[in-house]
């Protein structure tokens, strides 16, 4: 099964200052069924937000995702910046909990003063550490994702989620293939390269849950520069139908989030529809 939605509120729901009751009737229209809430500089939501996601969204089938505040980085040898960072994901899954919503995407980390091999094994064991946290707090509903990233300062190759999937089964990934095609200067260029990464996560490592964020992003060098709409005239992909096609051939249940620049509903809608022909 493959459903659709939105990363947070997109042009025109800002602009007709839609409610979260208006939002859902939109969401709803258009036939999408997911929604990602983002807790970007922290786990911040009021009392009225809180009441109307659950209201509106959770009672009403929308899957909903938290994304976890971008201060996360679990490649740190740090002592304090690691606690800190097992915090800001706890309060992220205690809340996700809390509100309804059954998965945390967060970034894992970034390389600093680190070589990319140190850093990825601090990523894998203060993950380590963080699972045991999870099972103290007897936390066995909510799944956390790592994202695949775009910058080549950043932790987070689809090789390297790989590594942190196998740790638990409460590990899912969030294919990032907007960054993944960013941090590898555009080899997303056939619908084989996305069979590779599906065989992975879903046949070989046994995940029935995929968690995805899809746009076009413009890159330089250095990988990931800005995240464009699926309409924009621009040479840099990857290509949504390549993904899709990829996609239904696995069995999981797959949830796709747009991230597009400001037209992620929209771009939302145009991926479910060339679904579902």
């Amino acid at each position: 099964m493959i459903i659709f939605g939105p990363s947070g509120s997109s042009e025109e729901v800002v602009a007709a200052k839609m409610t979260r009751k208006q939002q859902y009737e939109y969401l709803s229209e258009l036939g999408l069924t997911a929604y990602e809430h983002p807790f970007t500089f922290g786990v911040n939501i009021s009392a009225n937000t809180q009441k109307d996601l659950v209201e509106q969204f959770i009672n009403n089938g929308i899957k909903l995702s938290i994304h976890a505040p971008y201060y996360i980085n679990f490649a740190s040898q740090e002592p304090e910046k690691v606690k800190n960072t097992y915090k800001y994901l706890l309060d992220s899954v205690e809340k996700a909990r809390e509100i309804g919503a059954d998965r945390v995407i967060f970034h894992p980390g970034s390389l600093t003063n680190l070589t990319r091999e140190q850093a990825v094994e601090n990523c894998i064991n203060n993950l380590k550490e963080f699972i045991k946290i999870l099972d103290a707090k007897g936390v066995n509903d909510c799944y956390i994702c790592p994202e695949t990233m775009g910058k080549h300062g950043q932790i987070g190759t689809w090789q390297e989620v790989a590594r942190m999937c196998e740790l638990d089964e409460r590990i899912i990934p969030c294919i990032d293939f907007g960054h993944i095609n960013a941090f590898t200067l555009g080899s997303l260029d056939s619908e084989e390269k996305y069979d590779e990464i599906f065989d992975c996560f879903i046949n070989k490592l046994g995940k029935r849950e995929i968690h995805i964020h899809f746009s076009r992003i413009e890159f330089t060098s250095k990988g990931e520069k800005r995240h464009l709409t699926l309409e924009e005239d621009s040479e840099f992909g990857p290509d949504f139908k390549q993904m899709i096609n990829s996609a239904q051939k696995f069995d999981a249940n797959i949830r796709i989030i747009s991230e597009s620049n400001g037209t992620q509903t929209l771009d939302s809608n145009k991926m479910k529809e060339y679904y579902k022909k």
